[in-house]
Order: C-alpha cells, then structure tokens, then sequence
C-alpha cells in the first residue's frame, strides 16, 4: 500500500474517530437551533409524524406549525424515536452519517482536481476544519446539507470535465437535496452559471439538459418555501426565515461591521488563520490551473451571498453559515501546497550541486507534503479539542432546567424570556429561545425584551400560561419590571441567571 494511501486512511479515521467521540452527548447547550430541531423530531414522534406539518414547542396557543427548511432531517430522527425511543444521540448520530458521506465526496473531488499529494492536504484541511467538525455532530440541517452540498458540487464539476449525462442528474437530484435542507445553499447556482457559460457560451440558454437540470434542482424547493411561508403567514411562526432581516442595505458602505465580521469569521474559522497564507500562495501561483479557478468562483458566490445576508452572516454565532467556504478553500489549500513543493523542487534543481542531492530532494517531497497534512491536522485538531472539551460541560441553564422540572406541578404552558425584538439598527430577529421547552418538554411562549411588561405577563396568564421562568439578563434590560413581577406573583425558584415566577391568580398578590 502507497504511502498516499495509507495517509488518507489514517486521516479518515482519525476524523471519524473524532466525530463519533461527540456523537453521544445530550443536547446539553442553550443552543436555539439545536433545540428546535429536537422538539420538531419530538412533536413528529409523539404528536403527528407528516412531514409537510412540522411543529415547534413555543407555540403559544396555537398549532406550532412553522416556517423552515424542508424537515427531512428531524422526520428521519422523529422515525429512529419511533424505532428506538427519544434519545438525543438519534440526531448526532444521523449527522455524523452524513458527515462521514461528505468526508467521502470531498476526498473524491479534490482527488479528481489535485495530485495525490496535494489532496491528502486538501483532506486533511477539509476533514479537521472546526467548522465541519462542528456541525458534523450538531443536531441541526447542516450535516445533511453538506452532504448534498459537496456531492452536487463533485458530480457538476465531473460532468463539465468529462460530459457524462449520469453525473449531471446526479448533480441535479444532489443539488435539489441541497436547497431543501438550507435555502441558503442556492447560492452555488451562481458557481454552475459560470462553470455553464465557460462550457457552452450563450448557448447553454439552448441546452435542454441544462433546463432540465435547472427544474429538477429548482422546482422541489421552490414548491416546499412557498408552503413553508404559508405557515408563517398562517400561524405566524418561523425559525428565523421570515421573523428576521438578514439582508444588508446602504449602510453596507458606512458601517464596517459588516465586512470586517464576515472577514474575521472566514479567516478565523474557515481558513484557521495558518491555511490563509497557504491558500493565497494557492491562488496567485496555482491561478492557471482549472481547480483553482474553480475554487475562487466557488468563493466568489459564496461571498456574495455572505454579503447580501450580511446582517447574519457577519454575526459570530452565525459561523456555521460559513461552511459553504470551506470545500472551496480546502481545494485552494491544496493548490497552495503543490505551489510550495514545486517552489522547493525548484529550489533543489537550481542549488543542488550534485545529482545526489536533487534526486533527494525530489523523493522528500512526498514526505513533506505527508507531513504538511500532518501539521494541519494538529493545528485544526486541536480547535476540534477545544471544542469537544467545551461541549462535555453542560450550559448552566440545562442543569437549572433539570432542578426546576419537579417543581413545576401545575400543567399548562409556560413563558420564557427571549432575546431582542430588534438588532442594534432596529430590524426585527428571531427571538424566540427553544431551549428551556426542550429540556423541560412544556409547550409555551417567548416574550422579548422590549415587549416585557406586567400587562403582556397577565395576557399570558390568562392564556393559561401557568409558569415565567425569566433570565434576569433580559429583566434587567427593563428598569424596574423584575420588582413588579415579585411585588405580583410568587417566585418559586430563583439563581443568579434565572427566577421563575408562578402566574397563577392563586399566588397573585
């Protein structure tokens, strides 16, 4: 077996072994998305297992039905909860499946368009990336996107280069999968216009295979969005996609959050800083070669969806949106090691003074770039250890939530505080916080901070809202509305980050 080989074998396994050392934990952060995704499996096992109809927990009174992605993914969890009970580890372990599945197809394709060497760089650099990493356990659509992200991307590339009808169906069916699980994954229509136009020229507008193509990805989605939003417009629910802005507008050019946060998550968490230099060295040097080309176009229309959504996309805790840079910078990352070796051997051809020590120089190469895939496995396996040690401890409020389980006797729903009706520049966010639902398994409501008051607490109760289990981070936004809470109801449990409020009119002052 070649040492190539043996190398992607080594580096396969040991990220397989990393994920699946985080496939067995609870939902056990106060992590909104998590959270939703749980109880949309939960309330498909245990109320109504049709997939057209998910429902979340802060409900209020209502049905719960809300505006998403297509929910495959919490439908295959809510079906292993039929088969085997409700565990949280059906969600990590549906998500490392899938992130085994794309570790698969990204190795093929930086195979396909870098040399041997060069593409165990590539791997290792895809493989142990923080941000894949993460979601390759997280108990959100991401690992399933990916999956479908990455194949669409293989087989549209192969069907460019080689012109086999079977890969572009693949491609179509793949890319479809892709924009059911993320709307946000359609950004790569843009990479496969210009890989269509550099193919074909204006012609492609005449190519039934290309219309075809559009359909199949095209159509599904599109049909699902338009029934998800009427649940928005019916209930009112949505998680995240029409409850928030996200897009950027004039102050693109006056405020420079934007740019430098979409910037420092990329360099940060898709380039881990060390693979930028690499990866520039990549492009200016590698420029004439078609992956790499390809790789900055990829970037291109990712970027460009970065920037129309910037109002998301430049926040920290929207890294995840993020994973769409990475195939494209892994591929860069590899032309950027071939580029440094051909530097070196060049180096060797021109100093050597004897025959010896060039031909030596040649035949360390190999072992450089081995080692080079190496370095970067430490280097991102040690942001994965970081990340893996932070998710053994459990969120403060997840222990809270299992203390105040039994002493909230009376059933009913519940109100808990949510987060800001509005960003910093007065556009509307998803406030609604899931967590508190999921772990106490209660149907309820979020009230935001601008919207706290006494009166809308007692609208609450009289909806048969039993329970307030408020953050006082969000009590302490409203001068005052903590003390009219304690002077009306009875607190029944209260730590340094929560006091829980009992709304019932037998304990109203």
């Amino acid at each position: 077996m070649s040492k190539a080989r043996i190398a992607i074998i080594l580096i396969f396994a040991a990220a397989c072994l990393i994920r699946f050392a985080d496939a067995f934990r609870p939902i056990n952060q106060a992590s909104w998305r998590e959270c939703d995704i749980g109880s949309i499996a939960r309330n498909f096992a245990v109320e109504d297992v049709n997939p057209l109809y998910p429902r979340i927990d802060w409900r209020g009174t209502g049905p719960g039905y809300t505006e998403m992605e297509f929910p495959l993914y919490p439908w295959l969890i809510a079906l292993t909860y039929k088969a085997f009970g409700i565990h949280d580890v059906a969600g990590r372990l549906w998500s490392l499946a899938f992130s085994i599945g794309t570790l698969f197809f990204f190795f093929r394709l930086a195979r396909e368009n870098l040399s041997e060497y060069a593409s165990i760089g590539a791997f290792a650099f895809f493989a142990f990336n923080p941000l894949i990493l993460q979601s390759s356990t997280a108990v959100q659509p991401e690992a399933l996107m990916m999956l479908a992200y990455v194949a669409a991307a293989y087989y549209f590339l192969r069907w460019i280069r080689e012109d086999r009808s079977g890969d572009l169906w693949f491609a179509a069916a793949a890319t479809a999968l892709a924009l059911l699980g993320k709307a946000t994954a359609a950004h790569i229509g843009i990479l496969f216009a210009v890989l269509l136009f550099q193919k074909y020229g204006f012609s492609f507008f005449t190519k039934w295979q290309v219309w075809l193509f559009g359909a199949i990805a095209v159509v599904p989605a599109a049909a699902w969005y338009v029934h998800a939003h009427s649940l928005w417009t019916t209930f009112g629910n949505s998680l995240g996609v029409s409850n928030e802005y996200h897009w950027v507008g004039p102050d693109l050019f006056t405020n420079p959050y934007f740019i430098t946060g979409i910037l420092r998550i990329e360099a940060v968490y898709v380039w881990v800083v060390f693979g930028l230099a690499v990866g520039i060295l990549g492009a200016i040097n590698g420029f004439g070669r078609a992956v790499t080309r390809t790789a900055l176009m990829w970037l291109a229309s990712a970027f460009l969806f970065y920037i129309v959504t910037a109002r998301t996309s430049a926040d920290d805790w929207a890294s995840y949106y993020h994973l769409f840079s990475v195939p494209a910078a892994a591929l860069l990352f590899g032309v950027g090691l071939t580029s440094i070796f051909e530097l070196l051997r060049s180096w060797a051809d021109n100093f050597s003074k004897h025959a010896l020590i060039s031909n030596l120089a040649r035949l360390s190469i190999p072992v450089i770039l081995v080692f080079a895939a190496f370095v970067t496995f430490l280097a991102e396996g040690r942001n994965a250890r970081s990340e893996f040690l932070e998710h053994r401890r459990s969120d403060p409020s997840f222990q809270f939530a299992t203390d105040l389980s039994p002493k909230l006797a009376k059933p009913g729903l519940i109100l808990v505080s949510g987060g800001s009706c509005t960003d910093d520049d007065g556009y509307p966010v998803a406030y609604n916080a899931s967590f508190m639902f999921y772990w106490l398994d209660r149907k309820g409501s979020n009230i935001c901070v601008q919207d706290q008051s006494i009166a809308a607490v007692k609208q609450f109760a009289a909806e048969n809202h039993q329970y307030f289990i408020a953050e006082r981070i969000y009590l302490s936004k409203k001068p005052g509305f903590e003390k009219e809470l304690l002077e009306r109801y009875g607190s029944i449990v209260s730590n340094e980050d929560y006091e829980v409020f009992d709304l019932t009119t037998g304990t109203a002052r």
